[in-house]
């Protein structure tokens, strides 16, 4: 009898598993190809740009990697830290420079990147005469490719004495008498030991990204458009809601995912800046010649262009890769991001209403009545 029961469990175990494969194999099998590439280009550089942060890795000595612990997150964060009598103070700086640099672009860039487009989307989605010829010349500047803006850009903002095209139509003009692309400082300020001019190199990068990066935002703020129902459109215009109201009780609530989308990824491009800098100035100019010695010292150097000129040895005397110091950068600019999207996604989750519907509508019921 013992044995019967033994077979029976056997084989309902056995029926559980064919039954299981057949359920989820296929699923697995269709979802194996991106988990492969997912654990071999994410998951195994991330844990290994983790490890590579606490050692001395040099690419071309593989061999000879040794653990150095947090050595390199203390050069980003002790501008006096010393290793064997070198001391990494203007790397310290370079690096909270185009730290400072980075986070002014994203505060004043991110609102202006969801606003524009989302007014845009609105005005075209009244369909006026044309709207389709309007909407297809927003969406344009979105598939120019950066290195040809960047060429749009410098023809439009070089002096006259190089055929800048503004400068040639407004002479005399503020165009005309600044010198983008050079040591023209538009202001300055100081963080700590950290001085930080803001060149006005940054106008044109500012307007390079605006005008290409508008486009991928209208398209989606568009489509969240077309699947608001019209119905409650018509009924706020029973309750005698101007257009206005609409916008703010009707559409913005009816587009939130989009919102949250665009938000999120507007904050992680821009976080990254580097193609726009690096087109139309190469992360110049070059002025603190105090740092000449560090990576990435230009006035519109950012946080991955400080990564990647240690990873190149570029922009500096050195020419030392510091693969370690470059992978502890990247290690905290993904904290980073990853702290400045947790704020976003809080800030914008689903709240829970309790009783407060339920109390409105009876006070509603009571005027009512």
């Amino acid at each position: 009898m013992s044995t019967e029961l033994t077979l029976q469990e056997f084989y309902r175990r056995r029926e559980r598993t064919v039954g299981g494969l057949k359920k989820y194999g296929l699923a697995l099998l269709f979802l194996a190809p991106f988990l492969i590439g997912f654990i071999v280009f994410f998951i195994y550089p991330l844990f290994y740009g983790i490890y590579i942060s606490f050692t001395n890795f040099n690419l071309s000595k593989p061999g000879e990697t040794k653990m150095v612990g947090f050595q390199w997150y203390a050069i980003l964060f002790n501008r006096n830290y010393v290793i064997k009598g070198t001391k990494f103070s203007p790397f310290f700086d370079s690096y909270w420079k185009a730290f400072i640099h980075t986070i002014i672009f994203v505060v004043i860039m991110v609102p202006i990147a969801i606003i524009v487009p989302l007014a845009l989307a609105i005005l075209i989605n009244l369909k006026p005469p044309g709207y389709k010829i309007f909407r297809c010349l927003v969406y344009m500047p979105a598939i120019v490719p950066l290195a040809c803006s960047g060429a749009i850009f410098v023809m439009l903002f070089n002096p006259a004495a190089a055929s800048g095209i503004l400068a040639t139509l407004f002479p005399g003009s503020f165009f005309d008498n600044i010198k983008f692309f050079q040591d023209s400082v538009w202001f300055s300020f100081k963080v700590g030991p950290i001085n930080v001019p803001i060149v006005y190199a940054w106008i044109p990068i500012f307007f390079m990204c605006f005008w290409g990066g508008w486009g991928g935002n209208f398209i989606i703020f568009s489509a969240g458009l077309e699947n608001v129902p019209k119905s409650l459109y018509e009924a706020s215009s029973v309750d005698g809601c101007n257009r206005w109201n609409k916008i703010l009780h009707v559409t913005l609530p009816n587009i939130k995912g989009q919102l949250v989308l665009c938000t999120f990824t507007t904050i992680i491009g821009y976080m990254g800046l580097y193609g726009q800098n690096y087109t139309l100035i190469g992360g110049g100019p070059y002025m603190d010649k105090l740092l000449i010695s560090a990576p990435a010292y230009g006035e519109t150097s950012t946080l991955i262009y400080f990564i990647q000129a240690i990873v190149d040895g570029s922009n500096t005397t050195m020419q030392a890769k510091f693969y370690g110091l470059a992978s502890a950068a990247s290690i905290i600019y993904a904290i980073l991001v990853g702290i400045l999207t947790g704020i976003q996604q809080f800030l914008s989750r689903d709240k829970k209403s309790g009783t407060i519907i339920s109390e409105r509508y009876s006070k509603w019921i009571r005027v009512v009545q």
